[in-house]
């Protein structure tokens, strides 16, 4: 892929196949890791953070095989190693630090010197409530087990994913757990863990969005799991429906637990003519009128709202976004930076960050290594005066590899 990418204005028409979503096969591989009966994985995308995952369960001992678009995946019953490199995926990381805990030996997680510096210091305050050690370096994070059962408060401001990786180990050790939440985020990913544990044999309970109480030494089912079409990455396609054409994305579940699908409900309060049905979800062009948004759970739905309220009359306004400082970029900084150069009126308003309508004038936009942003400035372009220069665009392998050929296929002029 080129260093720099031209995304000139027009409109869209077409239909495109939502990418298979990698908070879903993280999750998959890594039951499959902790499956000693193997489970089979269809629909399998292979972004750069799924194949990072991918790569450490390999280390770590499990069985992989691909055959005819399926993925399968056995657990040895113990781990073969006590390193694994997760690259630049901060689910990785939290996902397999209580993980690795379980074993009793010292255990290191490595990664890009960008995803340490990400906001992980609450990693070492939480699983010491439950007998783990860890130490934070400059490119790796060292684990202590045994993680022990038990019952311990959290209350982690950054995210859910440490939470989902407690589910996993809780799972996996002697005796009962109760993890208690105080003010969670991202409370659907916490959800959508429990949902595929418990599909495959775990006892996981949730009370409230307060109380979660998980069973002991289970002994997880095989089976086979077909992977969900992504609403976050569908949420650009969607969106560029809604400012500039006509666009469907298929393979999209509307009964998912998925926080992204909330895409629908900021449409169609925008003015969005949206429709769906046998798997697909339609969204055409039509008057926008400024709307609010939360993306305390949702929070990969920032940038899309944020280029749907570049294209609304009136004001928008998006609350609860400040843990994105914390994400590939500091990523409501970088977005008004490099929106602002193009003359688009976006700010931040006391509590919230408001955009109003803009037409937006020929400049480079610096990705900053963000996949967000590159699949957001790429939209953004298609009502623009002359298009957007999208600097770095290869940032979109981690989680859509195929985003611009995707895009290419709804460009009409």
């Amino acid at each position: 892929m080129p260093d720099n990418i031209i995304i000139e204005p027009g409109t869209v028409s077409g239909k495109v196949a939502a990418y298979p979503s990698k908070s879903h096969i993280q999750r998959a591989l890594i039951l499959g890791l902790l499956n000693n009966n193997g489970i089979e994985i269809g629909n399998y995308g292979a972004s750069d953070d799924s194949k990072a995952v991918l790569e450490a369960i390999s280390a770590l001992g499990a069985e992989v095989k691909f055959k005819n678009n399926i993925l399968s995946v056995k657990g040895l019953g113990k781990f073969t190693n006590s390193e694994i490199f997760c690259n630049e995926s901060g689910l990785c990381l939290r996902l397999f630090a209580p993980i690795l805990a379980l074993s009793g030996e010292e255990s290191r997680i490595r990664g890009t010197e960008g995803l340490l510096k990400r906001a992980n210091g609450h990693i070492s305050g939480i699983l010491g409530k439950i007998g783990v050690q860890c130490v934070l370096e400059r490119d790796i994070l060292k684990v202590k087990g045994p993680l022990r059962s038990g019952s311990i408060k959290v209350e982690d401001t950054i995210g859910s994913q440490l939470i989902s990786g407690l589910l996993f180990a809780l799972s996996k050790v002697q005796g009962d757990s109760c993890i208690e939440l105080v003010n969670p985020v991202s409370f659907p990913y916490i959800k959508m863990t429990a949902q595929i544990l418990n599909r495959f044999g775990a006892g996981i309970t949730i009370e409230d969005k307060e109380n979660i109480y998980i069973k002991g030494r289970c002994e997880f089912m095989n089976g086979k799991l077909t992977i969900e079409g992504d609403w976050s990455s569908a949420a650009f396609f969607l969106v560029a429906g809604a400012v500039s054409g006509k666009v469907t994305v298929s393979g999209l579940d509307r009964e998912s637990v998925q926080a992204d699908k909330d895409i629908l409900r900021y449409l169609e309060n925008a003015g969005a003519e949206v429709s769906s049905g046998n798997g697909s979800v339609t969204v055409r062009k039509s008057d926008l009128k400024g709307f609010t948004a939360d993306v305390r759970d949702c929070p990969d739905l920032f940038i899309p709202l944020a280029v749907l309220g570049l294209n609304c009359e009136g004001e928008t306004k998006l609350f609860n976004y400040n843990r994105l400082r914390y994400k590939e970029s500091d990523r409501p900084s970088a977005l008004i930076t490099e929106l602002r150069k193009t003359g688009a009126r976006i700010g931040i308003r006391d509590d919230h960050i408001s955009i109003k309508r803009s037409v937006l004038r020929y400049e480079e936009l610096d990705t900053y290594n963000d996949h967000r942003l590159a699949m957001g400035f790429s939209v953004a372009a298609l009502n623009s005066e002359k298009g957007l220069i999208v600097k770095g665009p290869a940032c979109v392998n981690k989680s859509f590899p195929s985003f611009f050929e995707s895009l290419d296929h709804l460009r009409r002029k």
